[in-house]
């Protein structure tokens, strides 16, 4: 039964590996913002799991001394891990509907990380059950936060295999509240709870990207590239605005923009917005939805 531990956090380690292979390759293609986060939430997650893997090993492999400093080391690592990963999926659950965080909620996403963290290391030194339940009420709040923003917020979701997938967080979300309550009452359910919750949730992942992987990839297929002559003749664009289209496709800043092309941020901004006006849309995204419409 010690071995099943290490089991799990193998198999979900795996799992977070070809999760962030597909995050990547679905970033570089996708036109959202934050999906970049999901990369940065990913490699955070493979950390933890690698962290995790350790600490379980080093218990089957080791005794005393040695065993019982590389657990704190290991807990150590993994406990400032998680707090950074509870803090940045404060942040995700508005990414991905859009909402401008309140100043209040961005605070307060900053004191939950910390909270988490003095627990979790009072949790370490002392040992003591109750913080090790301070834990899992942390998160359990944090996640119920995110998805109570994405509940809201659905609808504001423009793609529908997020919404589809935001969908299905939420409903593992429930199923896995009994593993956290019983992780709670019977301290042995622990080492157990945290590769069996992070599984149920990065195989939901995994699925989504997969297809939407391969979805991208079959609408790249099936479109033709996007050219100058298709863009100037309907919407009068010239080659340097077409430029300037080709690099907000690609998912550059301004910024990056004008880095790229040599030229002010200004200048960027008035190319864009010329760009806004010939096509009568207001915002990146609307353009991106625009290009893919109309098949350019």
């Amino acid at each position: 039964m010690q071995a099943v531990p290490l089991l799990l956090s193998l198999f979900a380690l795996a799992i977070v590996s070809m999760d962030l292979a597909l995050a990547i390759v679905w970033t570089r293609r996708a036109h959202y913002r934050w999906t970049r986060m999901a990369v940065v939430f990913l490699a955070s997650l493979l950390g933890a799991v690698v962290i995790f893997a350790l600490d379980q090993y080093s218990f089957l492999v080791f005794t005393g001394t040695a065993r019982t400093i590389l657990h704190y080391v290991w807990e150590g690592i993994l406990v400032a891990d998680s707090a950074f990963i509870l803090t940045l999926i404060l942040f995700a659950a508005n990414w991905i509907i859009a909402r401008p965080m309140p100043q209040t909620e961005v605070i307060s996403a900053f004191i939950a990380g910390a909270a988490y963290l003095i627990v979790s290391s009072l949790w370490i030194a002392l040992s003591s059950p109750v913080f090790s339940v301070l834990q899992y009420l942390v998160w359990t709040l944090a996640v119920s936060y995110c998805m109570a923003v994405i509940g809201r917020g659905t609808k504001n979701i423009e793609e529908k295999a997020v919404r589809r997938v935001t969908k299905a967080l939420m409903v593992i979300s429930v199923c896995m509240l009994p593993v956290v309550i019983l992780s709670m009452i019977f301290s042995f359910m622990r080492p157990f709870s945290i590769p069996i919750v992070c599984l149920a949730y990065t195989i939901a992942i995994l699925v989504f990207l997969f297809a939407a992987v391969a979805r991208t990839e079959r609408r790249d297929e099936a479109k033709p590239g996007l050219t100058f002559e298709s863009v100037s003749e309907r919407y009068r664009i010239t080659e340097r605005e077409f430029e300037v289209i080709k690099l907000i496709k690609a998912g550059l800043t301004n910024k990056e923009i004008a880095s790229e092309l040599s030229i002010s941020v200004n200048t960027v901004n008035n190319h864009i917005a010329n760009i806004f006006a010939k096509t009568e849309v207001r915002s990146r995204i609307d353009l991106l939805n625009l290009i893919e419409e109309a098949s350019w």
